[in-house]
């Protein structure tokens, strides 16, 4: 039996809002340890974006190298990872070959030739082939009779080139990173906020991946399966935008014996702090006290409250010390107002309360519009609200 755990997407040394999440990860990485000291898979399964930045700070490489030669030297659990888009290819790639000896399989540069890894069980090899994250532009230096435009057409250039060389046979796994959804049903695989591209340029069908015993797959950062349980993403191990705070987070452990005997489980890792949203008034909010776990979580605010509050956030965090952000009325959905259009024919004053309106969620209080049209009035006829003060303010 083969056995490994798969997971994807670490970011490490991600920082959101301005707050570092590495003590998240440090913590994450240590709980995958435990779970690999009692689940003793024969690999580690990483598809792509293990950095966050294509030169990530030497805080994050530190976290990642001490990780990895837990796994791959005190354990002795050999490591496959590919590059993401994340990830500096060529960075990532540095001392593969040397690095091999201890386990650690690294393919950071796209080819066009899958690099291959073959491991045994009683029932034989088990062939494992690593395709890092395929930018057509590169792929199409390879190709030059044809015509590839999508990521799809450079996918499967490259997975043409690479079948005849490949013994459906036998078992075989791939790890590959990109957005793999089926191309006559593309909503079936959800995308979170840091993850949507324009117009699905980005989409290659995941058909394409069907012969493959397991298909290892990184980049979407929702625990998921492409529709075939077997073409698989693990998911992002932490929650790294608001659209990620309703589902939970896992790691996927992967069992395959003889050919067509494959079963999977997906296990949830403690972590650090949970990211949540809290919403309500401002005075509403102050007025619970949370436990101490939960004041420690990543916090987003979603504020009933029709006006400012001042100093809103400093405030919150003197409770939530890790609160991250926060949003007054509606303003959670911006891109759902509709704009009027022509806005050039539109009064000034009606333009600021369509803008108050798009900022506190309701229209402005009695009083106020007519506070607004006489400054714009003053403004328009080329007067000061300094000096005219037609508000009476």
């Amino acid at each position: 039996m083969m056995k490994w755990i798969h997971t994807s997407d670490l970011h490490i040394g991600k920082q959101l809002n301005e707050f570092s999440l590495l003590e998240d990860q440090r913590f994450f990485l240590e709980r995958l340890v435990e779970l690999a000291q009692k689940e003793r898979p024969d690999l580690l399964l990483l598809s792509g974006d293990l950095y966050d930045r294509s030169v990530p700070s030497a805080e994050a490489v530190g976290v990642l190298d001490a990780f990895l030669s837990r796994m791959s030297i005190d354990l002795k659990i050999p490591i496959l990872a590919i590059a993401g888009n994340h990830d500096s290819p060529q960075r990532l790639e540095f001392c593969s070959r040397l690095l091999r000896t201890s386990g650690l399989y690294l393919a950071g540069n796209y080819r066009r030739i899958f690099e291959q890894v073959t491991f045994f069980d009683p029932w034989g090899p088990v062939h494992f082939y690593l395709c890092p994250y395929l930018e057509p532009a590169l792929v199409r230096a390879d190709f030059p009779g044809k015509e590839l435009r999508s990521f799809d057409d450079a996918f499967g250039a490259v997975l043409d080139e690479n079948l005849p060389q490949i013994d459906f046979s036998q078992r075989n796994v791939l790890l590959a990173h990109g957005f793999f959804s089926y191309l006559k049903n593309p909503d079936s695989v959800a995308r979170s906020e840091s993850e949507v591209s324009l117009g699905g340029s980005d989409l290659i069908d995941a058909k394409r991946l069907e012969q493959f015993d397991y298909a290892a797959l990184g980049h979407i950062h929702r625990p998921q399966t492409t529709g075939r349980e077997h073409l698989c993403y693990s998911g992002s191990p932490l929650k790294y935008s608001q659209s990620e705070i309703p589902y939970q987070k896992s790691v996927v452990i992967g069992q395959l014996c003889e050919k067509g005997n494959l079963t999977l489980e997906r296990r949830s890792l403690p972590v650090l702090r949970d990211m949540r949203i809290i919403r309500g008034t401002f005075d509403e909010i102050l007025r619970h006290t949370p436990d101490k776990q939960a004041a420690q979580d990543l916090i987003f605010f979603s504020l009933e409250d029709q006006l400012p509050i001042p100093n809103a956030m400093n405030r919150l965090r003197a409770v939530y010390p890790n609160a991250l952000g926060l949003r007054i009325g509606q303003r959670e959905n911006p891109e759902n107002l509709e704009i009027p259009d022509q806005k050039a024919a539109r009064p000034m004053d009606l333009l600021f309360q369509d803008f108050y309106q798009s900022m506190t969620g309701g229209p402005m209080l009695d009083g106020q519009d007519q506070i607004v049209r006489k400054i714009c009035e003053s403004i328009e006829a080329g007067g000061g609200t300094d000096e005219a003060d037609p508000a009476g303010i």
